[in-house]
């Protein structure tokens, strides 16, 4: 209960109590007078206070029934479901309303784009999804209404953009060549592939849209000159599947398995993200993999080839957290009801790390 409904029910409280002072002498003299007063029950009850009385009656009633209303599951007045949990009233009218209008007019491209990317910025990826899609199929010639998709498809895939991510780029650049966000992405999907070569062209075509002494100029120079490097070791792509090959002491190997105490809540075909994360920094993973349930126990290592960006390489650091979690949806963002387990400060170039998935997401 908020603030506004506390002292709505302390209102309730002093004028409830009002009345109760103003109405029991009243009901002494109704009950000596009731046979020879002339002007009736109620009259004898309210006397010359009447709309006063009333008045604090009505504001009871209704400040009962708007709470009951409000607090009442299945009512459309207050942010009750799950879909709404964590949204601000102004995010949550503003959804209803974009929502109510889009019912009534489906073919609105620009209202579902508005949509999907309100979604988004609230981390809501699995909701943007959805008008995402129907944006795109509205304007299929939105170039970075394209590229956003396919960013948080990405996103919602545990930053994968191998697939349809890419695909929707690829068709976003023959709309408009040089739109900046995709190139970059695109470049991140080549590497990702182990196609160095081509992320280097499309980086190198990126480069000539940037001011060349801005902070994303440096980025991109970085990425390239790690791809060169890859491509000069004659580096192979990253294998698929839990299993990864690489050596030396720039990775960490080990063995995720789910807790036999929660093996009844996760399906054989449950998607599992193994990650690394800072230790402090940014949350975004360094190097994931993912499986099934069905895998588990599983062993694992992670790599630099697992690298969600070029520059952000588990060789980087000396020590990370390691995760797993299992989703139902298969989103990589923690939603309740997954299942995760995590150990914590974990040495860069550790083996037998011994992960286990023994807790519930609330």
């Amino acid at each position: 209960m908020n603030t506004f409904w506390l002292i709505a029910a302390g209102l309730i409280v002093v004028i409830a109590a009002a009345l109760l002072l103003v109405l029991l002498p009243r009901l002494r003299r109704m009950q000596k007078n009731l046979l020879s007063e002339p002007k009736g029950a109620m009259a004898i009850l309210t006397g010359s206070q009447g709309p006063v009385i009333v008045g604090g009656i009505a504001v009871c009633l209704f400040a009962m029934a708007l709470y009951f209303a409000w607090t009442t599951p299945g009512t459309s007045t207050g942010p009750q479901t799950a879909k709404e949990i964590g949204m601000s009233p102004e995010h949550v009218a503003m959804i209803k309303t974009l929502s109510a209008r889009l019912e009534q007019n489906p073919n609105d491209g620009k209202g579902w784009a508005m949509l999907a990317r309100s979604y988004a910025v609230l981390g809501r990826y699995q909701e943007a999804l959805p008008a995402y899609e129907k944006a795109a199929n509205l304007l299929p010639n939105d170039a970075v209404l394209l590229v956003d998709y396919a960013e948080i498809l990405a996103t919602a895939n545990g930053k994968n953009l191998q697939g349809k991510p890419s695909e929707i780029i690829k068709s976003a650049l023959l709309i408009d060549p040089n739109n900046i966000k995709g190139l970059n992405l695109i470049g991140i999907a080549a590497y990702q592939a182990g196609d160095y070569a081509h992320a280097v062209s499309y980086w190198e075509k990126l480069l000539q849209l940037l001011p060349p002494d801005s902070p994303n100029a440096k980025k991109i120079n970085a990425s390239i000159a790690t791809a060169r490097a890859r491509i000069a070791a004659g580096t192979q792509p990253p294998a698929q599947g839990m299993m990864q090959p690489a050596t030396g002491a720039e990775q960490i190997s080990g063995v995720v398995k789910l807790s036999p105490a929660l093996a009844g809540k996760a399906s054989p075909n449950d998607t599992v993200f193994v990650y690394a994360k800072a230790v402090s920094g940014p949350p975004m993973p360094i190097a994931v993999i993912r499986a099934q349930v069905k895998d588990l126990p599983q062993k694992f290592v992670l790599n630099d080839s697992m690298a969600m960006m070029p520059t952000m390489k588990l060789s980087n650091f000396k020590e990370v957290v390691i995760s797993a979690k299992v989703s139902k949806s298969g989103n990589a963002t923690p939603q309740s009801g997954d299942l995760g387990g995590e150990v914590a400060s974990v040495k860069v170039g550790a083996n037998n790390v011994q992960l286990v998935i023994d807790k519930i997401v609330p």
